[in-house]
This record gives structure tokens, sequence and C-alpha cells, in this order.
């Protein structure tokens, strides 16, 4: 298969592309520099939260294969003193969209902030520091905030997707591109089957090394449910579902 250059945000949720031949993977912690890569053409395919397709930059790129972050939760420190502070990617993108919307749903009688503290990382230091009463995670950060006694309040990505991968329009037809999409679907079916679970455990210790074993374990096997369920196709109403939630 042909070598695909694709640009991901570290994680767990990357699980399936590293179990993928013929992948060459590049990290970076940035929405706007995953769209430059992909429109200058520097790779050929990036993983994305779909929100991110939305805005004038990412114009002629075609989100075509489904993902997942893994559980999207809704965390807080315990005995809040203060007025509650969501701490957000930013106040616009569906990450903290989600988080309003389970708010209105469950606790109507929360009045809270939100502060635009940028990846999930930190997101964490702002919990941790006190910039923030309340934070949107997923794994591995939801286990950290469980260690560090933060409470989950709820899931809040039920019914709408965290991630896809997209490339430019001109490619969705291409041999490249559907070898890319049958070889991620190959990898979901190595995963889902007997052997999955010690599959997903091995490749997790071999790219996430810094992780205690327990942890690695837990998050492994979170994780392989997560991308099965999620499976291959990208269903496009969801994002329009997802674009139609109101802003804070």
């Amino acid at each position: 298969m042909t070598q695909i250059r694709v640009m991901v945000f570290p994680g767990a949720h990357n699980l399936p592309l590293w179990l993928m031949d013929s992948v060459e993977i590049k990290y970076t912690k940035s929405r706007d520099q995953q769209i430059a890569a992909i429109q200058d053409g520097e790779v050929d395919v990036i993983h994305t939260s779909p929100d991110n397709l939305s805005l004038p930059d990412a114009t002629g790129l075609h989100p075509f294969l489904s993902g997942t972050v893994g559980p999207l939760e809704l965390v807080t420190v315990q005995n809040a003193k203060a007025q509650h502070v969501l701490a957000v990617d930013n106040p616009h993108s569906g990450f903290g969209r989600l988080a309003y919307k389970w708010l209105r749903e469950n606790r109507p009688d929360l009045s809270y902030e939100v502060v635009a503290a940028g990846g999930t990382p930190q997101r964490f230091e702002a919990l941790k520091i006190g910039q923030a009463t309340m934070a949107v995670m997923h794994p591995p950060f939801t286990e950290f905030c469980k260690q560090a006694g933060y409470i989950v309040m709820g899931r809040v990505d039920v019914g709408y997707p965290t991630l896809c991968a997209a490339c430019r329009e001109d490619m969705v037809q291409s041999d490249a591109i559907q070898n890319y999409r049958q070889a991620y679907a190959d990898v979901l079916q190595q995963l889902a089957n007997t052997e999955g679970s010690s599959v997903a455990r091995a490749v997790l210790t071999e790219n996430l090394p810094d992780m205690e074993t327990k942890l690695q374990n837990e998050i492994a096997e979170v994780m392989r449910q997560e991308v099965t369920a999620a499976g291959v196709d990208f269903d496009p109403e969801l994002l329009s579902k997802l674009n139609s939630l109101p802003h804070f």
C-alpha cells in the first residue's frame, strides 16, 4: 500500500493507526497546523475533531472515516467553593458545545463561566492549579482526573462524533484513500476479534510507555471498545447535528 502521511493529535485514540502498515504519523497539538498541512499537501490525511472542518480555512476538505477520542466526559473538583468555571479547548468548539448541552439538560441549576484552556493536557492543568472547577476530558486524562480525586459528572458525547479522518475532496475516490479506509477497517476487525484485547494492550504499551501498566491496560480496553463501536463510516448528518448545537 502506498505510504500515507497522516497528521494527528497525540493520544490513545490513535490505537488503530498504530496497527496500520505503511502509515507515516506526524503529531501536532494544533488544529490550525493540521489544516494548513493538508491544504499545502504536506500530509494526505488528518484525524481531527469534526467541527475543526467548519471554518473557512478547511474548505475543500472531506470527512471520509469515523473515529473517536473515547468517552468524552465532564469532570469536576469536589466541593468547589467559588462559582464554577468550565475549561474547554475553546468556547465555540464541538467539545465545548457538547458540555453546554449536557449541563443544560442535567444541571440547569448550575451557574458557571467558561475559560478557553486549550488541549486536554492544558485543561487538566487548569483543574490542578485552580483555574477551573470543571473540564471536558477523554482518556487517559479522565483516568488521571479520577486518580487526582476529581468526580466524573457524566458523558457528554453520546450520539455525536468526536473524531473523523479527512482528506482533500480531490482525493476522496483515489486508490490511496480507499486503501487507507480498507486498512483501517481491517484493523478494527483485528481489534474486535478474540485476540483484540491483547493486541490493544501491546500497542499501547509500545506507544505510551510512560503510563503505569494497570492504567495502560484499562485505557487499551476502553479504546478498543470505543474504536470498534465507532466503526468506519462517517455520517455527515451527525456533523450537521454537532454544528447546530448552540454556543455558550
